[in-house]
This record gives C-alpha cells, sequence and structure tokens, in this order.
C-alpha cells in the first residue's frame, strides 16, 4: 500500500517530514521481532483491485457505471463475445421480438427514457443501451469481439487467470485480475435442439436466437417450433406473411394478459404513446416517476405469487376466460393449451399479444399435444406419419437455462461445471460455492420469477461495490462464501418455496428445463433485499414481491463468508495511526456537523 498524501500545515506549522519518512527521521520502530511491519498509510487507504466482467448486458453495463462514479484505484475491464452492447438485445432480432415488460420498467433507475410504446421492440431497446454506453463513457471499460473461455484461480497470487479469446483476430490471450463477475446473463446460450434429421434439411434454417437479420418470409411455408416467449412473438409475426404456418403443442402454457396490462392498450395489447404524453413525461418528471412507479407495481402484487390464494385462484379462471375467447370455440386447442395441473404463474407468465388470434387463422396448422419429432430434406414428418414440405423452419426453442457456466471456472480443484450439474445452490445469487472473488448477476435463487430485472441490477451492483471497498480498504485477499451459509439458504428456500406458484408441476427454465426439480428462483418477495439501499434512487424500487431480496442485499454479511488477508496480521490496514480523513483535506471535526454544509477542513477567522 502506498499514498502520496502529504500531512497538512497545523496550527501555521508545517508538519514536515513526510507522511513515510516520520519514522526514519525520528526512530520510531517500524517492524517487530516476529517480522510484522507498520504500512506507513492512513486507515482507509485504498489497495488497487481490478476486476474482469464477463458480458456487456445490462448487468455489465450497470457494473462499469456505478464502478466508474463510486471505486477508486480500481481497474475494470469487460469482455464482451458480440460486437455490440447489450447482451440478448444484441443477439435477438426476430420479427416481433419485443419485450414484454412494460417499457417504462425495463430501464434504469437513473436513466429514465421517453418510449415510443407501452412494450418495446428489440431494436429501441438495443438503441437504450447504447446510448447508456455512450452517456456515461462505459465502452472505454469494454472490449467488444472477445469471448472468456477459461477462469482459473491462483491462490498464492490472489487472483483469476482468464483466457480470452479474441474472435476478431482469432488469437487468445491470458489476463488477471482480483475479482471475476459474471454478467453473461440468463439468456444468452442459445443452441440447436436435437431433433432427427435436423441437419438434413434444405431450406431456410434459423435460431430465434440468431436470426438472420435480412432474412425475408413473405409468401413462403414456415413452421415454428416452440410455444416460449420468443415462438409465441414469432408466431403472431409471421403468421400474417406466411402462405401457411405449422406450429406444435407440446404441453399447455397459460397465455395471460400482459404485464402490466391495466395499464395497456385494448386487450392488454400495445400502443404508442401519443406526443401529448410524451411531452408531459419530459416537462414533469414527477408525474413520469409517479406513472412508472404505478405500472411497476401493477406488476409485482406478492400475492399473485402464492399459490391457492383467492388472487391466484382469480388468476387462473381469468386467463382461462381470456384463452376461451380469442380461441373462438376451436376446442382442439383449448384442450391442448389449458394447462390442468399447474397454476399461472408456474411457468413464466406467457402474454401471447396476437398469438391466439394467430392460431385461429386459416393459414395455420397446429399440431396438439404432440412435438416435432424428424425432420426430413424438404420439411418433417407430422404426428401422423406424413411427410410435409415447407420452406422454413424457425427454431424457438429457446436457451440453455442450466446454471452450468459456459466455460471452465476451476478454483483450489472444484470446477463450477461439475458443482452446477444437479442442483446448483448460490449465496443469494451473488456468489458461488468454493469460488474466492466470484461474483454474479441473477446466480441460482435470484429473483427472477416475475417483473423487469433491472431494477435488481443495481442491488446486485451496490452489494458487489460493498464487497470491493472493504476487500480494498483492509486489503483482503479473498472471500469465498461459507458452504453452510449456503447451504442453510437453500434448505430454507426450498421449503418457503413450495409456497409460491413457481413449485407447481410444470416444465420450467427456472427448472433447468425440468417438471419436477427445485425452481431456483428466489423464495420471498423483491423488497426483502433491498429498503435500506445506498442509492436514493433505488428506494423507487421498493415495491411488493422483489423488496424482500432487495432488504437482503442492502448490506452484505461479512460473517457469512470466509475471508483471508493479504497479510498474516488482520489489523495491518489500520496502518500509521492516522485516518484518511486527517490527511485529504476533509473536516476532522465533522462529527459536529459541517459549515456550509461542506466537508472540507478550513480555519475560520472568529
Amino acid at each position: 500500500m502506498a499514498t502520496n498524501i502529504d500531512v497538512p500545515v497545523c496550527n501555521g506549522i508545517e508538519a514536515a517530514p513526510s507522511m513515510q519518512e516520520r519514522p526514519g527521521v525520528y526512530g520510531w520502530p517500524t517492524t517487530n521481532e516476529n517480522g510484522y511491519t507498520i504500512q506507513e498509510v492512513p486507515m482507509g487507504t485504498k489497495c488497487f483491485r481490478k476486476a474482469i466482467v464477463v458480458g456487456a448486458g445490462a448487468s455489465g453495463l450497470d457494473f462499469a457505471k456505478f464502478q466508474r462514479e463510486r471505486l477508486t484505484n480500481f481497474e475494470c475491464v469487460i469482455y464482451e463475445k458480440n460486437d455490440e452492447v447489450s447482451g440478448t438485445w444484441t443477439e435477438n432480432r426476430y420479427p416481433g421480438c419485443a419485450c414484454d415488460i412494460p417499457s417504462v420498467t425495463y430501464q434504469y433507475t437513473w436513466e429514465k427514457k421517453i418510449w415510443s410504446q407501452f412494450y418495446s421492440g428489440a431494436a429501441e431497446i438495443l438503441e437504450y443501451f447504447k446510448h447508456v454506453a455512450d452517456k456515461y463513457e462505459l465502452r472505454q471499460y469494454i472490449k467488444l469481439r472477445h469471448e472468456v473461455v477459461h477462469a482459473q484461480w491462483d491462490e498464492d497470487a490472489g487472483k483469476w487467470l482468464v483466457k480470452v479469446k479474441n474472435l476478431a483476430e482469432g488469437t487468445e490471450f491470458e489476463d488477471s485480475a482480483e475479482i471475476l463477475i459474471n454478467a453473461s446473463g440468463i439468456f444468452n446460450y442459445w443452441e440447436w435442439p436435437r431433433i432427427k434429421g435436423l441437419k438434413d434439411y434444405k431450406g431456410i434454417l434459423a435460431h430465434s436466437a440468431n436470426y438472420p437479420a435480412a432474412l425475408e418470409l413473405e409468401g413462403k411455408r414456415i413452421a415454428i417450433v416452440g410455444t416460449g416467449a420468443s415462438g409465441l412473438q414469432l408466431t403472431a409475426a409471421l403468421q400474417k406473411k406466411a402462405s401457411h404456418l405449422y406450429t406444435w403443442i407440446r404441453t399447455g402454457t397459460w397465455i395471460t394478459s400482459s404485464y402490466g396490462s391495466n395499464f395497456a392498450g385494448p386487450d392488454g395489447g400495445n400502443f404508442e404513446y401519443s406526443e401529448e404524453q410524451k411531452k408531459r413525461f419530459i416537462e414533469d418528471p414527477e408525474y413520469y416517476l409517479k406513472y412508472v412507479k404505478e405500472v411497476e407495481s401493477a406488476l409485482s402484487d406478492p400475492l399473485a405469487v402464492l399459490k391457492d390464494t383467492p388472487i391466484s385462484k382469480l388468476a387462473q379462471e381469468f386467463s382461462k376466460t381470456l384463452m376461451k375467447q380469442k380461441l373462438r370455440g376451436r376446442e382442439d386447442l383449448l384442450e391442448a393449451l389449458i394447462p390442468t395441473t399447474f397454476p399461472v404463474g408456474c411457468k413464466r407468465r406467457t402474454p401471447g399479444n396476437g398469438y391466439l388470434e394467430a392460431l385461429v387463422q386459416s393459414n395455420v396448422t397446429t399440431f396438439c399435444k404432440a412435438s416435432l419429432d424428424e425432420i426430413t430434406e424438404k420439411g418433417f414428418i407430422d404426428p401422423n406419419g406424413n411427410e410435409v414440405e415447407v420452406d422454413a423452419i424457425i427454431l424457438a426453442t429457446g436457451f440453455n437455462t442450466t446454471w452450468v457456466p459456459r466455460f471452465p471456472i476451476v478454483a483450489n480443484g472444484k470446477d463450477l461445471r461439475h458443482i452446477y450439474q444437479k442442483d446448483a445452490l448460490s449465496y443469494l445469487g451473488v456468489a458461488a460455492p468454493y469460488m474466492p472473488n466470484y461474483f454474479t448477476f441473477y446466480g441460482p435463487y435470484s429473483p427472477i420469477g416475475q417483473g423487469s430485472v433491472l431494477a435488481m441490477m443495481d442491488v446486485f451492483t451496490v452489494w458487489m461495490l460493498q464487497m470491493i471497498e472493504k476487500m480494498q480498504t483492509e486489503d483482503i485477499k479473498s472471500f469465498v462464501p461459507k458452504q453452510d451459509a449456503i447451504e442453510e439458504y437453500g434448505e430454507h428456500t426450498k421449503l418457503l418455496i413450495k409456497r409460491f406458484v413457481w413449485d407447481g408441476p410444470c416444465r420450467s427454465w427456472m427448472k433447468s428445463g425440468t417438471i419436477d426439480g427445485p425452481p431456483s428462483s428466489y423464495a420471498g418477495t423483491r423488497a426483502q433485499a433491498q429498503v435500506l439501499s445506498p442509492i436514493p434512487s433505488l428506494l423507487v424500487c421498493l415495491l411488493t414481491w422483489r423488496t424482500y431480496s432487495m432488504e437482503l442485499l442492502a448490506t452484505p454479511r461479512f460473517e457469512d463468508f470466509d475471508i483471508k488477508y493479504k497479510n498474516r496480521n488482520r489489523w495491518q490496514f489500520l496502518g500509521n495511526g492516522f485516518s484518511l480523513r486527517d490527511v485529504d483535506g476533509r473536516d476532522i471535526t465533522w462529527y459536529w456537523g459541517f459549515v456550509g454544509n461542506e466537508d472540507k477542513q478550513r480555519n475560520f477567522d472568529i
């Protein structure tokens, strides 16, 4: 540790020599018989630390913004595999691709935008994140077209050794940092489904997460596989273009009203904000804030995610009625789509704007209670064994949503890929078993079940910054979450989550694609984790289910971590008997209050 700070003038007498020179000048001891040495710096001096961040999507940008504003003597580098920031919104560009969360809540609390529509399309969301990166000068920390392929903890050095592939040049190099932050997100690792004959198909083949920008399907015969959010959006968009469209419904799913539908257009549909509305949002920020809070509150009713409550049952009846109205007596579709074994919300709610309406059109054939099992050179084999020719097959089969990392993350002989193969547990969704100085956004058992994810990102970031600041000021080598803290958290969560709709018998990405696996979502309201957040703007997020997790993450529980220090004496950070406040020009009698509301040491003429 080192500092260039000199001792200030005291009562008109210069307090020389410098802080570092004094022990030698005055003959003070600096080292004892055991070899322990005083560090000649004031308490509070920040040791240098560096973080490597994986991903420049919403989470990575959030961390970049706050570390720039809050941390000193700190280096941050973000490796992003794509050629632009924004993560999933760079990759997903299929027809109809949009966010099913209202625009005004799918934005950072610290950068509000006047959106064109109630539900924004992928292109507008991408432009928003690019704007954030430019406005807050975050690109200086980001290396695009760079993919992290391996991370190994070096216990002796107290650093992560990270292998990075430069995708533009095809080369590989190694970087190192004390801290590794995984901000790669939940929906960023798409893969081809395992369908017989997939590689034999000669027509147009595309995946929703890697959709060709120039693909034109007007008048084509199209098959769409998948009934998740992307499948529903594609079906609604391409039905209007296709000469004929084929879809499959393997299992039932609740098609619900849109998130925030009370504020949406007719039947919960999308709408464009009028010029008058946008003008008022701009000219009256308090009104806009009230509007945002009302919409967000509507997304986050805590009773709606509890099993077997009157509200839960009402949501189920409402969705059933809605589906019957839009399917116009198509009993085959109703029987295939309406679930009978699990409640609304067991899977993430699926607002199907235009999907049900598309299914009943004359140019759509839906194979009910069936799956696409075989593809041929010209098309596919239907449930009756007949070959059906199509011009294009679009696979909206989603992402690999297991918690297994996409690259080896190894520490102390343990690979996180192996640890997370089954029943992945984490520390509050922000740290992982056995992994020193490894932080994550939205790890297992995070509050991912409902509503917008962006508000919680601020909470995760602030938690990480507090951990890093403690690491810097106390010269800490490593934090590792205690295994008993992780296991006890898992025990509590697994029991509590049985009260919530996510625990129902449905196949869900929260269960890594299984029916009976444990839902790896946070069991509680969002509010439980953040009420005392250090960032005042975050207080707008103290609502309903998320507040539970927000309060919990407001301040790190350092007692849940095994801490190792750089030096053998944990108190070495106390330094030379001075506080940083004594020497950096701040008011040394601050406890009496500030004169002129200014934290500055001054001599007063009295």
